[in-house]
């Protein structure tokens, strides 16, 4: 029988899950919206908009400030192997995609590695001067995606811009999926907490798994959905904007707040497996003019791989 502050655990999950795949459904309507009135295409709005990670930023500074920097290290770090493994793998188990976006997305995934190995290895602590120099690489970088190429605008017809919904309700649809995507986020942090609370586990593990994996879990929403409903390039600039912005722009912004010391468990295996990851995906956009199952199920393989490992040195 579960006890009562585990069933509500378990209710606070299923909650928040609802929650995240309702507000990832308006989120998406606001973005496409958003992305037409504004002569943008749609992957460039999923990279700087849906790439955008307000929750992973919030409780990473939290943590910093708290005294765990393995669990802020988790909301970047995790998060990251997370939305490129389980994630992806995942909507493209459920909707294969065409890779019919910018080369310059793959590539900005790949100039992003350096900085962040940088000022990782560089000592193991990553101080308020690197922090500012990740987010100067971030700015760069997203600047560079927007100018790099004339196909990140889209021209829309007259009539079919007049038929769009007006600029109120599709800015509302996106801040209201945003807000609802991270309150769901949230719940699903807080349930997770609550049902492993009366387990001995590390931070190392409660920041890479736990908490990476609550916060989460709407890049899969934030994914599925548009890529179920034709618009895959939304889904791809969700994977390149989510790669710089939590590598680059979110460790930086963190770092500002507290410097982060990572542990050697971090610097031996959570940071180059996310390495080897993102190489994966960004090699494969590059040279891939299609993904499906096939590569969806190496994916999800990969992060049942990374979490058995967790799950092996889960004890402090």
């Amino acid at each position: 029988m579960l006890q009562p502050h585990m069933l509500l655990g378990v209710l606070l999950l299923i909650a928040g899950i609802a929650l995240v795949l309702w507000g990832a459904e308006r989120f998406t309507d606001g973005a496409i919206h958003t992305a037409l009135r504004c002569s943008l295409s749609p992957f460039y709005v999923g990279a700087i908009v849906s790439g955008f990670e307000p929750e992973n930023l919030v409780t990473g500074g939290a943590a910093a400030l708290g005294g765990l920097p393995q669990v802020a290290l988790g909301t970047v770090i995790g998060a990251a192997i997370f939305m490129l493994t389980a994630g992806l793998g995942v909507t493209l188990l459920l909707v294969p995609m065409a890779v019919n976006i910018p080369r310059a997305g793959a590539v900005a995934m790949l100039i992003c590695l350096v900085p962040f190995a940088l000022t990782l290895w560089s000592g193991s602590t990553v101080n308020r001067l690197e922090g500012a120099f990740l987010v100067v690489v971030a700015i760069g970088l997203m600047t560079w995606l927007y100018k790099r190429s004339s196909a990140f605008l889209h021209t829309v017809p007259t009539e079919e811009l007049e038929a769009l919904p007006s600029w109120s309700r599709a800015i509302g649809l996106l801040i209201l999926g945003l807000v609802v995507i991270v309150i769901g986020a949230e719940l699903v942090v807080k349930g997770a907490k609550m049902v492993l609370s009366t387990f001995p586990i590390s931070e190392v593990f409660l920041g890479m798994t736990v908490v990476a994996l609550g916060e989460s879990l709407e890049e899969t929403a934030r994914m599925v959905a548009p890529a179920r409903r034709g618009h895959p390039e939304l889904a791809w600039g969700n994977v390149v904007g989510t790669v710089i912005i939590l590598l680059a722009l979110n460790l930086g912004v963190i770092s500002l707040i507290q410097p982060l010391t990572a542990d050697p468990q971090v610097l031996a295996f959570h940071a180059p497996y996310l390495i080897g990851c993102i190489l994966l995906v960004a090699v494969a956009l590059l040279w891939a003019k299609r993904l499906g199952r096939a590569m969806g199920a190496l994916l999800v393989g990969l992060y049942l791989v990374y979490l058995a490992v967790n799950l092996r040195d889960m004890a402090p």
